[in-house]
Protein backbone atom coordinates (compact mmCIF):
# COMPACT_ATOMS: atom_id res chain seq x y z
CA UNK A 1 0.00 0.00 0.00
CA UNK A 2 1.25 3.38 -1.08
CA UNK A 3 2.69 5.86 1.60
CA UNK A 4 -0.09 9.06 1.87
CA UNK A 5 1.50 12.59 2.24
CA UNK A 6 0.67 12.49 5.85
CA UNK A 7 2.97 9.87 6.28
CA UNK A 8 5.58 11.53 4.54
CA UNK A 9 5.88 14.13 5.93
CA UNK A 10 5.26 12.58 9.27
CA UNK A 11 8.71 12.79 11.93
CA UNK A 12 10.58 9.53 12.73
CA UNK A 13 14.11 8.60 13.78
CA UNK A 14 16.77 7.41 11.89
CA UNK A 15 19.79 5.04 13.74
CA UNK A 16 23.21 4.35 12.08
CA UNK A 17 25.77 2.57 13.70
CA UNK A 18 29.64 2.33 11.98
CA UNK A 19 29.80 -1.77 13.26
CA UNK A 20 27.15 -4.13 14.04
CA UNK A 21 29.49 -5.78 16.35
CA UNK A 22 32.30 -4.17 18.73
CA UNK A 23 34.70 -5.72 21.62
CA UNK A 24 35.37 -4.15 24.74
CA UNK A 25 37.32 -1.36 25.16
CA UNK A 26 36.34 -0.42 21.63
CA UNK A 27 34.95 3.14 20.58
CA UNK A 28 31.64 3.13 18.73
CA UNK A 29 30.00 5.82 16.49
CA UNK A 30 26.06 5.99 17.14
CA UNK A 31 24.80 8.70 13.95
CA UNK A 32 21.89 9.40 13.01
CA UNK A 33 18.51 12.03 11.78
CA UNK A 34 15.21 13.26 12.87
CA UNK A 35 13.44 12.92 9.72
CA UNK A 36 11.57 16.25 8.95
CA UNK A 37 13.06 17.85 11.50
CA UNK A 38 11.14 21.02 12.95
CA UNK A 39 13.05 22.80 15.70
CA UNK A 40 10.93 24.03 18.78
CA UNK A 41 10.11 27.93 18.39
CA UNK A 42 9.07 27.81 22.75
CA UNK A 43 11.95 25.60 23.96
CA UNK A 44 14.80 24.40 22.31
CA UNK A 45 15.32 21.23 24.87
CA UNK A 46 12.82 19.33 23.05
CA UNK A 47 14.84 19.10 20.17
CA UNK A 48 17.31 17.03 21.64
CA UNK A 49 17.92 13.64 21.09
CA UNK A 50 18.40 11.16 24.13
CA UNK A 51 20.30 8.24 23.49
CA UNK A 52 19.89 5.31 25.72
CA UNK A 53 21.88 2.11 25.92
CA UNK A 54 20.17 -1.04 27.21
CA UNK A 55 21.36 -5.00 28.27
CA UNK A 56 19.44 -7.64 27.13
CA UNK A 57 17.28 -7.30 30.21
CA UNK A 58 16.42 -3.59 29.55
CA UNK A 59 18.76 -2.52 32.03
CA UNK A 60 20.27 0.66 31.47
CA UNK A 61 24.69 0.18 31.96
CA UNK A 62 25.22 2.50 35.76
CA UNK A 63 28.06 3.05 37.98
CA UNK A 64 27.45 4.55 41.25
CA UNK A 65 29.58 6.96 43.81
CA UNK A 66 28.82 8.58 46.92
CA UNK A 67 28.42 12.17 46.93
CA UNK A 68 31.78 12.98 48.35
CA UNK A 69 33.40 10.72 45.47
CA UNK A 70 33.75 7.66 47.53
CA UNK A 71 33.66 4.97 45.61
CA UNK A 72 30.45 2.71 45.95
CA UNK A 73 30.76 -1.51 46.71
CA UNK A 74 27.74 -3.50 46.90
CA UNK A 75 25.06 -2.35 48.25
CA UNK A 76 26.78 0.46 50.71
CA UNK A 77 25.95 3.48 48.54
CA UNK A 78 21.86 2.63 48.42
CA UNK A 79 21.19 6.13 50.71
CA UNK A 80 23.65 8.42 49.55
CA UNK A 81 25.04 7.21 46.25
CA UNK A 82 24.47 9.53 42.55
CA UNK A 83 23.93 6.85 39.32
CA UNK A 84 26.14 7.63 36.58
CA UNK A 85 23.82 5.93 33.53
CA UNK A 86 25.01 5.23 30.12
CA UNK A 87 22.74 7.98 28.62
CA UNK A 88 23.46 10.95 25.96
CA UNK A 89 21.92 13.73 25.12
CA UNK A 90 22.87 15.19 21.95
CA UNK A 91 21.70 18.48 20.10
CA UNK A 92 20.78 17.71 16.40
CA UNK A 93 21.83 20.71 13.71
CA UNK A 94 18.87 22.49 11.52
CA UNK A 95 18.77 19.25 9.35
CA UNK A 96 18.18 16.85 12.47
CA UNK A 97 21.50 14.72 12.00
CA UNK A 98 23.04 14.35 15.20
CA UNK A 99 26.06 11.48 16.46
CA UNK A 100 27.77 11.03 19.17
CA UNK A 101 30.55 8.19 20.19
CA UNK A 102 31.45 6.22 23.48
CA UNK A 103 33.93 3.97 24.67
CA UNK A 104 32.49 0.66 25.68
CA UNK A 105 34.28 0.59 28.93
CA UNK A 106 34.55 -3.37 30.83
CA UNK A 107 33.76 -1.51 33.52
CA UNK A 108 29.95 -1.16 32.16
CA UNK A 109 29.35 -3.72 29.43
CA UNK A 110 30.11 -7.17 29.07
CA UNK A 111 29.53 -9.64 25.87
CA UNK A 112 26.11 -9.65 24.93
CA UNK A 113 24.00 -8.05 23.01
CA UNK A 114 22.62 -4.43 23.65
CA UNK A 115 19.78 -2.16 22.68
CA UNK A 116 19.94 1.74 21.59
CA UNK A 117 16.76 3.51 21.93
CA UNK A 118 17.08 7.27 20.68
CA UNK A 119 13.78 9.48 21.37
CA UNK A 120 13.30 13.66 21.09
CA UNK A 121 9.56 15.25 20.78
CA UNK A 122 8.21 16.63 17.20
CA UNK A 123 4.61 17.10 18.31
CA UNK A 124 4.91 14.22 20.18
CA UNK A 125 7.79 12.25 21.64
CA UNK A 126 8.70 9.86 18.85
CA UNK A 127 11.09 6.39 19.59
CA UNK A 128 13.72 4.09 17.16
CA UNK A 129 15.53 1.54 18.36
CA UNK A 130 18.38 -0.62 17.24
CA UNK A 131 20.63 -3.46 18.07
CA UNK A 132 24.73 -4.24 18.43
CA UNK A 133 26.44 -7.29 20.02
CA UNK A 134 29.75 -7.12 21.95
CA UNK A 135 31.83 -10.13 21.34
CA UNK A 136 35.27 -11.48 21.39
CA UNK A 137 37.81 -9.83 18.61
CA UNK A 138 38.67 -13.48 16.74
CA UNK A 139 42.38 -13.12 17.97
CA UNK A 140 40.95 -13.39 21.31
CA UNK A 141 39.04 -16.42 20.24
CA UNK A 142 41.66 -18.04 17.99
CA UNK A 143 44.27 -18.06 21.52
CA UNK A 144 41.12 -19.73 23.50
CA UNK A 145 41.32 -22.36 20.81
CA UNK A 146 44.92 -22.45 20.32
CA UNK A 147 47.04 -25.89 21.02
CA UNK A 148 47.50 -26.77 24.97
CA UNK A 149 50.64 -25.37 26.56
CA UNK A 150 53.43 -28.06 26.68
CA UNK A 151 54.29 -27.47 29.91
CA UNK A 152 51.94 -26.40 32.79
CA UNK A 153 52.44 -26.52 36.25
CA UNK A 154 50.60 -25.05 39.25
CA UNK A 155 52.30 -24.55 43.03
CA UNK A 156 50.46 -25.91 45.73
CA UNK A 157 49.79 -25.94 49.56
CA UNK A 158 50.71 -29.16 51.59
CA UNK A 159 47.28 -30.40 52.54
CA UNK A 160 47.74 -34.16 52.77
CA UNK A 161 48.90 -36.14 56.21
CA UNK A 162 52.78 -36.95 54.86
CA UNK A 163 54.28 -35.05 51.34
CA UNK A 164 54.26 -38.68 49.99
CA UNK A 165 50.99 -38.84 49.90
CA UNK A 166 50.51 -35.60 48.35
CA UNK A 167 53.31 -35.94 45.69
CA UNK A 168 51.53 -39.29 44.57
CA UNK A 169 47.87 -37.07 43.89
CA UNK A 170 47.38 -34.81 40.94
CA UNK A 171 45.17 -32.70 43.08
CA UNK A 172 46.51 -29.02 43.79
CA UNK A 173 45.59 -27.08 46.59
CA UNK A 174 47.02 -23.93 43.85
CA UNK A 175 48.74 -21.38 46.23
CA UNK A 176 51.56 -18.76 45.55
CA UNK A 177 51.53 -17.05 48.98
CA UNK A 178 53.76 -19.22 51.58
CA UNK A 179 55.10 -18.69 54.62
CA UNK A 180 59.15 -19.33 55.55
CA UNK A 181 59.34 -23.11 57.43
CA UNK A 182 56.88 -24.40 54.29
CA UNK A 183 56.70 -26.72 52.32
CA UNK A 184 56.22 -25.33 48.57
CA UNK A 185 55.00 -28.27 46.37
CA UNK A 186 55.11 -28.45 42.66
CA UNK A 187 52.26 -30.15 40.45
CA UNK A 188 52.52 -30.28 36.80
CA UNK A 189 51.54 -31.61 33.57
CA UNK A 190 53.66 -32.07 30.15
CA UNK A 191 52.67 -33.60 26.81
CA UNK A 192 54.59 -36.42 25.91
CA UNK A 193 55.47 -36.32 21.93
CA UNK A 194 56.33 -39.46 20.49
CA UNK A 195 57.36 -41.56 23.08
CA UNK A 196 58.71 -44.68 21.48
CA UNK A 197 59.83 -48.21 23.54
CA UNK A 198 63.48 -47.80 24.43
CA UNK A 199 63.39 -44.26 23.99
CA UNK A 200 65.68 -42.10 25.81
CA UNK A 201 63.25 -40.44 28.98
CA UNK A 202 62.95 -36.55 29.30
CA UNK A 203 63.38 -35.32 32.90
CA UNK A 204 61.38 -32.13 33.30
CA UNK A 205 63.33 -29.29 35.06
CA UNK A 206 62.16 -27.27 38.23
CA UNK A 207 63.92 -24.99 40.03
CA UNK A 208 63.89 -22.25 42.72
CA UNK A 209 66.44 -19.48 43.43
CA UNK A 210 67.89 -19.16 46.91
CA UNK A 211 69.91 -16.62 48.59
CA UNK A 212 71.89 -18.45 50.64
CA UNK A 213 74.43 -21.36 49.47
CA UNK A 214 72.82 -24.22 51.24
CA UNK A 215 72.23 -27.89 50.32
CA UNK A 216 68.03 -27.94 50.27
CA UNK A 217 66.01 -31.02 50.89
CA UNK A 218 63.71 -31.99 47.98
CA UNK A 219 61.14 -34.56 47.46
CA UNK A 220 60.68 -35.26 43.91
CA UNK A 221 57.72 -37.53 42.23
CA UNK A 222 58.43 -39.63 38.65
CA UNK A 223 59.27 -42.62 37.03
CA UNK A 224 61.66 -43.58 40.12
CA UNK A 225 59.13 -43.60 42.54
CA UNK A 226 55.52 -44.93 40.57
CA UNK A 227 52.39 -42.37 41.26
CA UNK A 228 51.55 -45.34 43.47
CA UNK A 229 55.18 -46.09 44.85
CA UNK A 230 56.99 -44.14 48.04
CA UNK A 231 58.68 -40.88 47.74
CA UNK A 232 62.56 -40.73 47.42
CA UNK A 233 64.62 -37.55 49.55
CA UNK A 234 67.86 -36.87 47.76
CA UNK A 235 70.56 -34.39 47.43
CA UNK A 236 69.98 -32.62 43.52
CA UNK A 237 72.75 -34.17 41.40
CA UNK A 238 73.57 -30.34 40.38
CA UNK A 239 73.14 -27.06 42.42
CA UNK A 240 74.66 -23.54 42.15
CA UNK A 241 74.42 -20.72 44.85
CA UNK A 242 71.48 -19.36 43.25
CA UNK A 243 69.03 -22.08 41.80
CA UNK A 244 68.15 -25.23 43.46
CA UNK A 245 66.68 -27.75 40.76
CA UNK A 246 64.67 -30.85 41.41
CA UNK A 247 65.00 -33.31 38.03
CA UNK A 248 61.84 -35.40 37.44
CA UNK A 249 60.68 -37.52 35.23
CA UNK A 250 56.57 -37.30 34.16
CA UNK A 251 54.72 -40.44 34.68
CA UNK A 252 53.13 -42.21 31.12
CA UNK A 253 50.72 -39.75 31.56
CA UNK A 254 52.89 -36.56 31.39
CA UNK A 255 51.87 -35.99 35.14
CA UNK A 256 54.47 -34.88 37.44
CA UNK A 257 55.20 -32.92 41.07
CA UNK A 258 57.89 -32.38 43.47
CA UNK A 259 58.69 -30.49 46.70
CA UNK A 260 60.79 -27.95 48.42
CA UNK A 261 61.05 -27.44 52.65
CA UNK A 262 61.65 -23.34 52.38
CA UNK A 263 63.80 -23.78 55.10
CA UNK A 264 64.61 -20.79 58.03
CA UNK A 265 68.36 -21.26 57.56
CA UNK A 266 67.93 -20.69 53.84
CA UNK A 267 64.84 -18.81 52.35
CA UNK A 268 64.00 -15.01 53.34
CA UNK A 269 60.83 -12.64 52.64
CA UNK A 270 60.68 -12.55 48.61
CA UNK A 271 59.65 -13.03 45.52
CA UNK A 272 60.89 -16.06 43.98
CA UNK A 273 60.52 -16.98 40.16
CA UNK A 274 59.82 -20.69 40.27
CA UNK A 275 60.46 -22.69 36.42
CA UNK A 276 59.64 -25.52 34.94
CA UNK A 277 61.38 -26.88 31.98
CA UNK A 278 61.06 -29.45 29.77
CA UNK A 279 62.18 -30.21 25.84
CA UNK A 280 63.50 -26.51 25.26
CA UNK A 281 59.91 -25.11 26.62
CA UNK A 282 60.64 -22.92 30.26
CA UNK A 283 57.50 -21.66 32.24
CA UNK A 284 57.69 -20.03 34.90
CA UNK A 285 55.48 -19.08 37.87
CA UNK A 286 56.25 -16.26 41.09
CA UNK A 287 55.80 -17.07 44.16
CA UNK A 288 55.68 -14.41 47.73
CA UNK A 289 57.59 -15.62 50.74
CA UNK A 290 57.30 -14.12 53.78
CA UNK A 291 58.67 -14.84 57.43
CA UNK A 292 56.13 -14.45 60.29
CA UNK A 293 57.77 -11.28 61.40
CA UNK A 294 56.44 -9.42 58.30
CA UNK A 295 52.79 -10.19 58.97
CA UNK A 296 51.38 -7.68 60.46
CA UNK A 297 54.36 -5.18 60.46
CA UNK A 298 53.02 -1.07 59.71
CA UNK A 299 49.53 -0.24 59.12
CA UNK A 300 48.20 -0.76 55.80
CA UNK A 301 48.65 2.91 53.39
CA UNK A 302 47.38 3.64 49.75
CA UNK A 303 50.00 6.31 48.18
CA UNK A 304 48.38 8.02 44.58
CA UNK A 305 50.37 10.28 42.68
CA UNK A 306 50.25 11.57 39.37
CA UNK A 307 53.72 12.86 37.25
CA UNK A 308 52.80 16.36 37.04
CA UNK A 309 50.79 18.91 39.32
CA UNK A 310 49.97 20.62 36.17
CA UNK A 311 48.88 20.00 32.70
CA UNK A 312 47.43 21.42 29.53
CA UNK A 313 44.17 20.51 27.87
CA UNK A 314 44.70 16.95 25.59
CA UNK A 315 47.32 15.87 27.94
CA UNK A 316 47.49 12.52 29.48
CA UNK A 317 47.88 12.14 33.00
CA UNK A 318 50.18 8.96 34.44
CA UNK A 319 48.49 8.38 37.82
CA UNK A 320 50.53 5.67 40.07
CA UNK A 321 50.87 4.54 43.14
CA UNK A 322 51.86 1.86 46.04
CA UNK A 323 49.96 -0.27 48.39
CA UNK A 324 52.19 -0.40 51.29
CA UNK A 325 52.39 -2.74 54.43
CA UNK A 326 50.07 -5.36 53.41
CA UNK A 327 50.12 -8.79 51.80
CA UNK A 328 47.30 -7.93 50.21
CA UNK A 329 47.25 -6.78 46.47
CA UNK A 330 43.52 -6.72 45.47
CA UNK A 331 41.81 -4.41 43.03
CA UNK A 332 41.96 -0.52 43.53
CA UNK A 333 38.92 1.72 42.33
CA UNK A 334 39.81 5.38 41.26
CA UNK A 335 37.67 7.96 40.72
CA UNK A 336 39.00 11.15 39.07
CA UNK A 337 36.19 14.19 40.16
CA UNK A 338 36.51 16.38 36.93
CA UNK A 339 35.63 20.58 36.91
CA UNK A 340 32.22 21.61 36.93
CA UNK A 341 31.18 21.51 32.84
CA UNK A 342 27.72 22.85 33.26
CA UNK A 343 28.67 25.49 31.26
CA UNK A 344 29.88 23.95 28.05
CA UNK A 345 27.62 22.51 25.01
CA UNK A 346 28.95 18.72 25.55
CA UNK A 347 26.90 17.92 22.49
CA UNK A 348 29.28 20.25 20.61
CA UNK A 349 32.34 19.77 22.03
CA UNK A 350 34.15 16.96 24.02
CA UNK A 351 34.12 18.16 27.23
CA UNK A 352 34.84 14.17 28.92
CA UNK A 353 37.12 11.95 26.58
CA UNK A 354 37.92 9.32 29.29
CA UNK A 355 35.96 7.48 32.09
CA UNK A 356 35.99 8.93 35.14
CA UNK A 357 36.13 5.79 36.96
CA UNK A 358 38.69 2.96 36.70
CA UNK A 359 39.85 0.21 38.37
CA UNK A 360 43.35 -1.40 38.42
CA UNK A 361 44.50 -4.75 39.88
CA UNK A 362 48.30 -4.01 41.12
CA UNK A 363 51.80 -5.70 40.36
CA UNK A 364 51.89 -8.67 43.42
CA UNK A 365 54.99 -7.55 45.61
CA UNK A 366 56.26 -8.26 48.86
CA UNK A 367 54.08 -5.95 51.22
CA UNK A 368 54.69 -2.53 48.71
CA UNK A 369 52.58 -3.43 45.44
CA UNK A 370 52.37 -0.72 42.76
CA UNK A 371 49.64 -0.10 40.12
CA UNK A 372 49.49 3.01 37.64
CA UNK A 373 46.37 3.91 34.94
CA UNK A 374 46.66 7.01 32.87
CA UNK A 375 43.55 9.19 32.23
CA UNK A 376 43.32 11.29 28.82
CA UNK A 377 42.18 14.95 29.04
CA UNK A 378 40.12 17.02 26.63
CA UNK A 379 41.90 18.91 24.33
CA UNK A 380 38.91 22.02 24.96
CA UNK A 381 38.98 24.63 27.74
CA UNK A 382 36.07 22.16 29.53
CA UNK A 383 38.74 20.66 30.87
CA UNK A 384 40.50 23.38 32.59
CA UNK A 385 40.27 23.54 36.10
CA UNK A 386 41.09 21.22 39.32
CA UNK A 387 40.85 17.66 39.08
CA UNK A 388 40.77 15.55 42.49
CA UNK A 389 41.50 11.87 42.50
CA UNK A 390 40.23 9.30 45.00
CA UNK A 391 41.37 5.83 45.34
CA UNK A 392 40.29 2.79 47.35
CA UNK A 393 40.85 -0.52 48.56
CA UNK A 394 39.58 -3.41 50.78
CA UNK A 395 42.27 -2.78 53.32
CA UNK A 396 43.49 0.95 53.34
CA UNK A 397 41.61 3.99 54.28
CA UNK A 398 40.33 5.90 51.29
CA UNK A 399 43.02 8.55 49.63
CA UNK A 400 42.96 11.19 47.49
CA UNK A 401 45.50 13.80 45.30
CA UNK A 402 44.77 17.05 42.50
CA UNK A 403 45.61 18.01 40.00
CA UNK A 404 44.88 21.58 37.88
CA UNK A 405 44.71 22.12 33.94
CA UNK A 406 45.37 25.18 32.86
CA UNK A 407 45.70 27.41 29.83
CA UNK A 408 48.12 30.21 29.82
CA UNK A 409 47.73 31.89 26.56
CA UNK A 410 44.84 34.26 28.10
CA UNK A 411 48.14 35.56 29.78
CA UNK A 412 48.67 39.57 27.99
CA UNK A 413 51.49 41.83 28.46
CA UNK A 414 50.66 44.69 31.47
CA UNK A 415 50.62 48.05 29.05
CA UNK A 416 52.68 51.16 30.45
CA UNK A 417 50.15 53.52 31.65
CA UNK A 418 49.81 56.90 29.98
CA UNK A 419 52.42 58.60 32.59
CA UNK A 420 55.15 55.70 31.72
CA UNK A 421 55.77 57.44 28.73
CA UNK A 422 59.33 56.25 26.62
CA UNK A 423 62.24 57.75 27.37
CA UNK A 424 65.09 58.33 25.43
CA UNK A 425 66.71 55.26 27.16
CA UNK A 426 64.67 52.56 28.56
CA UNK A 427 65.00 48.73 30.46
CA UNK A 428 62.76 46.54 31.33
CA UNK A 429 64.03 43.16 33.49
CA UNK A 430 61.44 40.44 33.14
CA UNK A 431 60.76 37.50 35.29
CA UNK A 432 58.25 34.87 34.43
CA UNK A 433 56.66 31.70 35.40
CA UNK A 434 57.01 32.06 39.15
CA UNK A 435 55.60 29.48 41.24
CA UNK A 436 56.21 30.37 44.54
CA UNK A 437 54.12 31.79 47.01
CA UNK A 438 56.92 34.64 48.68
CA UNK A 439 58.36 36.66 45.98
CA UNK A 440 61.12 39.21 47.21
CA UNK A 441 61.77 42.33 44.11
CA UNK A 442 64.71 44.06 44.40
CA UNK A 443 65.41 47.10 42.48
CA UNK A 444 69.18 47.37 41.89
CA UNK A 445 70.55 50.11 39.88
CA UNK A 446 71.28 48.70 36.05
CA UNK A 447 75.32 48.87 36.72
CA UNK A 448 77.60 51.46 38.31
CA UNK A 449 77.70 53.78 34.93
CA UNK A 450 74.13 53.32 33.87
CA UNK A 451 71.37 56.78 34.54
CA UNK A 452 68.49 54.02 34.15
CA UNK A 453 66.47 54.15 37.60
CA UNK A 454 63.42 51.82 38.03
CA UNK A 455 60.16 53.95 37.62
CA UNK A 456 57.94 51.43 37.30
CA UNK A 457 56.87 47.86 38.37
CA UNK A 458 54.24 45.74 37.43
CA UNK A 459 53.07 42.39 37.86
CA UNK A 460 50.43 39.33 36.99
CA UNK A 461 49.04 36.47 38.70
CA UNK A 462 47.62 33.52 36.96
CA UNK A 463 45.38 31.81 38.69
CA UNK A 464 45.34 28.61 37.26
CA UNK A 465 42.70 26.48 39.11
CA UNK A 466 39.21 28.10 37.22
CA UNK A 467 36.46 28.65 39.55
CA UNK A 468 38.99 29.18 42.59
CA UNK A 469 40.14 32.85 41.22
CA UNK A 470 38.71 34.50 44.69
CA UNK A 471 40.62 32.19 46.92
CA UNK A 472 44.24 32.77 45.59
CA UNK A 473 45.17 36.14 45.52
CA UNK A 474 48.31 38.65 45.67
CA UNK A 475 49.44 40.46 48.39
CA UNK A 476 52.04 43.38 48.12
CA UNK A 477 54.43 44.87 51.03
CA UNK A 478 57.40 46.85 51.56
CA UNK A 479 60.50 45.60 53.10
CA UNK A 480 59.10 47.02 56.87
CA UNK A 481 55.86 45.19 56.77
CA UNK A 482 53.53 47.38 55.39
CA UNK A 483 50.72 46.17 53.00
CA UNK A 484 50.30 48.28 50.05
CA UNK A 485 48.08 45.83 48.12
CA UNK A 486 46.13 43.15 49.54
CA UNK A 487 42.78 41.51 51.02
CA UNK A 488 43.03 42.43 54.48
CA UNK A 489 41.61 45.55 55.92
CA UNK A 490 45.03 46.82 56.76
CA UNK A 491 46.07 47.17 53.30
CA UNK A 492 46.04 50.75 51.56
CA UNK A 493 44.26 49.06 48.71
CA UNK A 494 42.27 45.92 48.90
CA UNK A 495 39.92 46.41 45.79
CA UNK A 496 40.07 47.55 42.24
CA UNK A 497 41.06 50.93 41.68
CA UNK A 498 38.87 50.96 38.62
CA UNK A 499 35.97 53.28 39.39
CA UNK A 500 34.16 56.09 36.92
CA UNK A 501 36.72 58.64 35.68
CA UNK A 502 39.60 56.86 37.79
CA UNK A 503 41.95 53.86 36.67
CA UNK A 504 44.42 54.16 40.13
CA UNK A 505 44.56 55.40 43.38
CA UNK A 506 46.98 58.11 45.10
CA UNK A 507 48.59 56.40 48.45
CA UNK A 508 51.06 58.27 50.32
CA UNK A 509 54.32 55.39 51.76
CA UNK A 510 56.78 56.94 53.52
CA UNK A 511 57.25 60.62 52.44
CA UNK A 512 56.40 59.66 48.48
CA UNK A 513 52.85 59.73 46.85
CA UNK A 514 52.55 56.63 44.14
CA UNK A 515 50.22 55.54 41.74
CA UNK A 516 48.56 52.52 42.17
CA UNK A 517 46.49 50.13 39.71
CA UNK A 518 44.76 46.92 41.03
CA UNK A 519 42.22 45.05 38.91
CA UNK A 520 41.01 43.81 42.38
CA UNK A 521 40.04 40.08 43.20
CA UNK A 522 37.94 37.19 41.90
CA UNK A 523 39.68 37.46 38.50
CA UNK A 524 41.35 34.94 36.20
CA UNK A 525 44.21 37.32 35.62
CA UNK A 526 45.32 39.61 38.33
CA UNK A 527 47.29 42.37 37.71
CA UNK A 528 48.82 45.40 39.84
CA UNK A 529 51.17 48.66 38.56
CA UNK A 530 53.06 50.77 41.27
CA UNK A 531 54.32 54.35 39.52
CA UNK A 532 55.55 57.29 41.69
CA UNK A 533 53.01 60.23 41.09
CA UNK A 534 55.68 62.73 40.58
CA UNK A 535 57.12 62.43 37.08
CA UNK A 536 61.14 62.55 36.76
CA UNK A 537 61.36 60.30 39.89
CA UNK A 538 62.09 57.13 40.48
CA UNK A 539 60.75 54.52 43.37
CA UNK A 540 62.64 55.01 46.17
CA UNK A 541 61.77 52.06 48.13
CA UNK A 542 64.25 49.28 47.05
CA UNK A 543 62.75 45.81 48.44
CA UNK A 544 58.78 44.76 48.03
CA UNK A 545 57.75 41.49 49.00
CA UNK A 546 55.00 39.64 46.98
CA UNK A 547 53.08 37.25 48.82
CA UNK A 548 50.20 35.03 46.82
CA UNK A 549 48.01 34.17 48.89
CA UNK A 550 46.56 30.29 48.24
CA UNK A 551 46.05 26.78 49.40
CA UNK A 552 47.49 23.87 47.43
CA UNK A 553 46.42 25.80 43.62
CA UNK A 554 49.61 25.80 41.45
CA UNK A 555 50.01 29.77 40.20
CA UNK A 556 52.43 31.68 37.81
CA UNK A 557 53.78 34.90 38.78
CA UNK A 558 54.98 37.18 35.90
CA UNK A 559 56.42 40.24 36.71
CA UNK A 560 58.79 43.28 35.44
CA UNK A 561 60.48 46.44 36.24
CA UNK A 562 60.96 49.22 34.13
CA UNK A 563 63.90 51.13 34.41
CA UNK A 564 64.03 54.48 32.62
CA UNK A 565 66.47 57.73 32.16
CA UNK A 566 64.78 60.71 34.27
CA UNK A 567 66.98 63.32 33.00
Amino acid sequence: MAQTETDDEQSKIIINLDNSTYDLQQTMTVSGQVVNFTPSTTNPMNDIVEIRFMDSFGKIPTTSYTDDGTLCDNDTCMISASDQSFIFKVMPDQSGNFSLTALLTPLLFNYETYTIEASTYQSGTIKATTTFEIVASEEEESELESEPEKVVFETCDLVMQNIKSELASTECTSNDDFLVGDTLVVKGKVIRENVSLGAIPQFITVSIPYPKAMILEIGHHGNYVTTSGSVEWRVPDTYSTTDISATVLPDSEGNFSTSFNLRNDIFDSGLYAVTSSYMGVTVEETVRIIHDSMIGAGNPELIITTDKTEYSPGETVQISGQILNTLVHDQITIYIESPDISAYNCAVIDCLVDNNEKRVIPEKGLTHHDFSVTYELSPNQAAIGKYTIRAATSVTPDTQTSFFVTDESSIVAVTPSDEESPALKKSIKKFNRISESEISITLDDMDANSELKPRVIQGSLFTTARGQEADVNIQVSTSDGSCIIGQDNSCMINESTRKPGAIYETVTIGEEKYKIRYTGTDVRLEKFSILPEASGTEIDIKDWNVQIIKDEQPTRFYYKVSYVNLE
